[in-house]
């Protein structure tokens, strides 16, 4: 396993069961793109293409991936961007800032939360207007009198 600055991109219907370096391996069914970590440490990098994890854009048949791959977790700890095919080396984060960007993750991922439900009643007006929901009910029971009387008398 070697360090390697580029990643080809290939897409493919089935995930092979071994990754080879150097190869984007991107699922469009799956929704997501594998590779071996860029470091050479051997690590499977998995990157859900999804709305709230990474985004996938083509540039021909370059792919740029972002946000930034943090293998945070790895032993190599690596950080980087894919850009055009391309290994674009980032820094290391601080324990601080990794914690930081996994909790303004978490709460991207969040459902919105449930706004309640208001119900705002028309104030009663002075004088002879009423409410239009009375107003209604008044004309209705209007019509059933008038109904009545010619029926009964």
């Amino acid at each position: 396993m070697r360090r390697v600055d580029r990643l080809e991109t290939v897409f493919v219907d089935e995930i092979p069961e071994v990754l080879q370096d150097g190869i984007l391996y991107v699922s469009q069914e799956c929704r997501v793109a594998l590779h071996n970590c860029a470091c050479g440490c051997g690590e499977e990098v998995s990157t859900p293409l999804v709305r709230t994890e990474y985004t996938l854009t083509m540039h021909d048949n370059e792919a740029s991936v972002w946000p930034s791959i943090g293998n945070h977790d790895f032993a190599c700890a690596s950080h980087y961007v894919i850009k055009r095919g391309r290994i674009v080396w980032a820094g290391r984060l601080s324990r601080h800032d990794i914690e930081f960007g996994r909790e303004r993750d978490r709460r991207l991922k969040r459902p919105p939360p449930q706004q309640p439900v208001t119900t705002v009643m028309p104030a009663a007006t002075s004088g002879s207007l009423a409410p239009p929901k009375r107003r209604r009910i008044r004309a209705i029971v209007g019509r059933v009198e008038a109904i009545w009387k010619k029926m009964f008398g």
